[in-house]
């Protein structure tokens, strides 16, 4: 009876001591997978929020040039200087009429200096600007003071928001005298809106008083995210920049069901907020919590299993006495031994065919991530790209009047040197395309002759609204005709790409001489390509993990720290090397910092295969 109880407060024990064991694993797996499922969707939502900040940016760059092109029109002019004319008022009214039409504009206005609306392109239209007095918005007082005026609101007059811009008209004849009026655009933003609300994200746009005026959820429009202070509140009331709206805050309880991630963007403080919902994770952790509970619970059942089996193997060795027990005990563990090499054999084979396909996987993993980053650099060059396009087409939209205008006076000469030039224009933005499209092609992995020259023309051409943004001058050193790699011309030119977004955002950071140099070198079997930038250099806490995944010394969202990572697979697949150092002025005082890509020469190859 002894023996018993003491087994039975055994078995007890080691069941208790078993359920802890499954309980602790199910709090670590929680915890865990609940970090991971977190960080995962931290990064998702930092990607869509850049791409919704990219498409407002790049849809507010399509009007930056209007209003300035607007006020070189010579009848605008004319009408500052003769206000009372019904005759210039009704040109300015035209004028203002087509560029609001062409340009696919809310309205197009012209106010004097005191703010007083004189022409319109809505003059002829209830709840016409004519007359009105617009002095106290924001974007006339800037307009005036500083040469631009960017602003958001509810029209006053029609009751309907949008984005307005406006400019100063100075009288050509005193080019340098106080500007005589202001001509100002109202831009519509419902199509980016109804691109919000169709994202499936709950995605609001803010202005720098957390006040929401676009977003996937229309109830949310005019509220804030946080109490207005009264300073705040009583400007907004001067500008009437959202009309009568009280300007509440959202319901406390919406907030916390949510977490807000946060994105600036335009030059205005404007932020993108996306809501995700963190119940979402939980859920998802739990439930890796649970399979973590039940996997080390089957673990321990079946070392339970082997252990019983064990024991009554052994008490059946034990009984055997006799030789012919002894006889069939040796056979069976022969034949167990066997069926255990039959298996492992088995296993084997299925191991090597698993390799196989994980080595296939991981190829297929590589080159996803290669075209992921090349895309990821298009996204951060579309702004550049938009604003290369975009001067093109403002001269195409003037050209083309001018050609209309040509046409009617038979000035044949004059329209031919016209229809030149938007010929002129049309191949510039061809040639820009066709680099975009090409970088963003996602080629075979073939090792081919591959011009450096050219490579890097075309990794020039791709970088260079992101170099003119941040002021950077690129000097290219001669290229000898003769440094051929062996290697991809297109991920060759995405490897070059990241080092020089990399110079150029090094470059942003220096206060005096803004400079990346690019040389090229050669040697016997090899050809070397160096970008050093004249940025702070490379702490030296950071060298020893700058080709690591997800490393980054960027500010939080402006790179995931996968750019290195990326080039450093590309070159080891060429079978060359990507390597980084600090420039030293003097010992012990950086002065910049140095890329070095080293292939090898195609004719060193040509030689190796004869």
């Amino acid at each position: 009876m002894k023996l018993r109880s003491a087994l039975r407060v055994r078995y007890v024990a080691i069941g208790v001591g078993v359920l802890a064991c499954c309980a602790l694993m199910a709090w670590f797996a929680y915890v865990e997978a609940l970090r991971h499922y977190e960080r995962v969707r931290a990064g998702e939502v930092a990607q869509r929020a850049s791409f919704y900040a990219l498409s407002l940016e790049a849809q507010l760059a399509r009007y930056e040039s209007l209003p300035r092109i607007a006020a070189l029109a010579p009848v605008l002019t004319r009408l500052l200087r003769n206000p009372g004319d019904p005759a210039e008022q009704a040109a300015a009214n035209s004028y203002l009429k087509a560029v609001q039409t062409n340009a696919q504009l809310a309205a197009a206005y012209l106010m004097d200096t005191r703010g007083n609306t004189l022409a319109a392109s809505n003059w002829n239209e209830p709840g016409s600007f004519v007359g009105r007095n617009y002095a106290y918005r924001p974007y006339f007082s800037d307009a005036v003071a500083h040469g631009v005026g960017r602003f958001y609101g509810v029209g006053n007059t029609t009751g309907e928001a949008g984005y307005f811009l406006s400019v100063p008209i100075r009288d050509p004849e005193h080019p340098n005298a106080a500007p005589i009026g202001v001509v100002a655009i109202k831009a519509p933003l419902g199509s980016y809106e109804d691109a919000l609300a169709n994202s499936g994200d709950i995605v609001v746009l803010t202005d720098r008083d957390n006040v929401v005026f676009l977003g996937s959820v229309p109830q949310w429009r005019y509220r804030v995210l946080a109490p207005l202070s009264a300073e705040a509140r009583a400007h907004l009331r001067a500008t009437r920049q959202y009309g009568d709206a009280p300007l509440d805050a959202l319901p406390g309880d919406t907030l916390r069901r949510y977490r807000v991630h946060y994105r600036p963007t335009g030059s205005l403080g404007w932020r993108i907020a996306i809501l995700t919902a963190p119940a979402e994770d939980r859920q998802t952790a739990a439930l890796a919590a649970i399979g973590a509970a039940a996997a080390s619970a089957l673990a321990f059942a079946l070392a339970a299993a082997l252990w019983l089996r064990h024991t009554r193997e052994r008490e059946r060795v034990r009984a055997r006495l006799a030789l012919q027990a002894a006889h069939r005990d040796l056979e069976t563990r022969i034949a167990e031994r066997t069926a255990e090499l039959t298996q492992a054999n088995s296993d084997l084979a299925r191991k090597v065919e698993a390799l196989d396909d994980a080595r296939r996987i991981l190829r297929d993993t590589r080159d996803a991530a290669i075209q992921a980053g090349k895309l990821a650099a298009l996204g951060q060059m579309a702004a550049g790209i938009t604003h290369e396009l975009n001067q093109p087409l403002t001269a195409l939209m003037t050209l083309s009047n001018n050609a209309v205008r040509l046409i009617e006076l038979q000035r044949i000469r004059e329209l031919a040197r016209n229809l030149e030039l938007i010929n002129d224009l049309a191949a510039r933005m061809g040639k820009i395309v066709a680099h975009v499209k090409a970088f963003a092609r996602n080629d075979a992995v073939e090792r081919e002759p591959v011009s450096i020259d050219e490579t890097i023309k075309q990794s020039l051409a791709l970088v260079q609204g992101h170099r003119k943004a941040n002021d950077v001058t690129i000097r290219v050193a001669p290229i000898p005709d003769e440094a051929i790699a062996l290697a991809s011309a297109i991920r060759t030119e995405q490897v070059f790409v990241n080092l020089l977004t990399n110079a150029i955002d090094a470059c942003a950071m220096s206060e005096d001489r803004k400079e990346v140099v690019v040389e090229a070198a050669m040697t016997a079997r090899t050809v070397r390509v160096s970008f050093r930038d004249s940025g702070p250099g490379i702490a030296p806490e950071a060298l020893p993990r700058l080709f690591e995944p997800f490393y980054t010394t960027k500010s939080a969202g402006k790179g995931l720290g996968l750019g290195l990572a990326i080039s450093q697979a590309i070159v080891d697949e060429f079978g060359g090397s990507l390597s980084a150092a600090n420039v030293e002025a003097e010992p012990g005082r950086r002065s910049g910092a140095v890329f070095v890509v080293e292939l090898q020469r195609a004719t060193v190859q040509s030689e190796s295969t004869t």
